[in-house]
């Protein structure tokens, strides 16, 4: 025997010697060999072949289960949300539907006559002489329809908007508007009653955008309601317990109560009784600091026109700091209806 048939030999020995090598080891090993030796296609072994894709196919379709299950899980949150935010702008609907009946006048005031404003100053005679028509209902409240344009700082342009407001002097005003810009549309109110001012927008009518309320809320939106009484005549006579002061011949100061609150304004008036404007010290954070501090207010009227016996302002601008360097107007409207009662 050669000495490459010896070590031949030798290593066949020595495997055999080794239980890795036994047979009862090495048979399950061939088994699983076979059994997994990769298929030819069209041969005896396709059917695993098939039974592999199958699987394969099993699992693409428990991934496409789950994304559905994922995309409507996503769906059902987003109709939730969507739910809860109409639901919470249909019950401030129904909130702001209660404040404006509760500011409704039951229009069965006496009637107005010129010895009513008899001893006031010169300014404030003219000026409601003008504004009120002898014979005409003392109305507690008017319901305005608007439209007009409106930004919310001096670098953002003007946008268009429509919007009805109720004032009552004695008990607060609502004012709801819907503003327009491109594809945006904004809708909310804009109010203060009992005790309370409150500013809260919608985006699209849902989502929200501007939500205001507080004491600074309140004190400028009392402010608002005093300037706004130029569209109420009736709420300035001494009847309704406002009180007149001169300040020239073409000004006069006026005080109302508002909640208990005294409430100054000065109206400027043309020497016919026109109004030119109305000025008030008014609570707000218009500013590089953006901190509410009082403020000069101004409303200045345009224009004017008669409704049911009333003269008022028919088109108007309003802003902060008129006739200043710190000037910023934000708001005009025009009046195109107005129903006293």
């Amino acid at each position: 025997m050669g000495e490459a048939e010896n070590r031949s030999a030798t290593a066949r020995r020595f495997r055999r010697s080794l239980p890795m090598f036994h047979k009862e080891y090495t048979e399950p090993y061939q088994a699983v060999k076979k059994k997994f030796r990769p298929p030819r296609i069209g041969g005896k072994n396709s059917v695993c072949l098939l039974v592999l894709m199958n699987g394969c196919e099993d699992i693409v379709e428990i991934g496409r289960v789950m994304h559905l299950y994922i995309a409507a899980g996503i769906g059902l949150a987003v109709l939730v949300t969507f739910a809860f935010l109409a639901a919470r702008r249909l019950a401030d609907e129904r909130r702001l539907r209660a404040i404006w009946k509760s500011l409704e006048g039951d229009g069965r005031g006496a009637a107005f006559h010129p010895d009513m404003v008899t001893g006031l100053p010169e300014p404030a005679r003219r000026y409601l002489l003008h504004a009120i028509k002898p014979g005409t209902p003392l109305a507690s409240s008017v319901a305005l329809r608007m439209k007009g344009k409106l930004r919310p700082k001096a670098t953002v342009p003007w946008t268009e908007m429509k919007a009805r407001e109720i004032i009552c002097v004695t008990k607060g005003f609502l004012w709801k508007a819907k503003v327009r810009r491109g594809l945006s549309r904004v809708s909310g109110a804009d109010h203060y009653a009992d005790g309370q001012g409150r500013v809260r927008f919608w985006l699209w009518g849902v989502f929200p955008a501007v939500r205001m309320e507080g004491e600074d809320t309140t004190k400028s939106a009392i402010g608002r309601l005093a300037i706004e009484a130029v569209w109420l005549p009736s709420a300035l006579l001494p009847q309704a317990g406002a009180t007149w002061e001169a300040v020239d011949n073409h000004s006069a100061k006026v005080t109302i109560q508002i909640d208990g609150q005294p409430t100054t304004l000065v109206v400027n008036v043309e020497p016919d009784g026109k109004l030119r404007r109305s000025i008030i010290s008014r609570w707000g954070g218009v500013g590089e600091s953006g901190e509410a501090v009082w403020m000069p207010f101004e409303v200045e009227s345009h224009e004017e026109r008669e409704f049911g016996g009333y003269t008022i302002p028919s088109f108007c601008t309003a802003g902060w700091w008129m006739r200043s360097d710190h000037f910023f107007e934000f708001f005009r409207a025009n009046v195109e209806s107005a129903e006293f009662r």
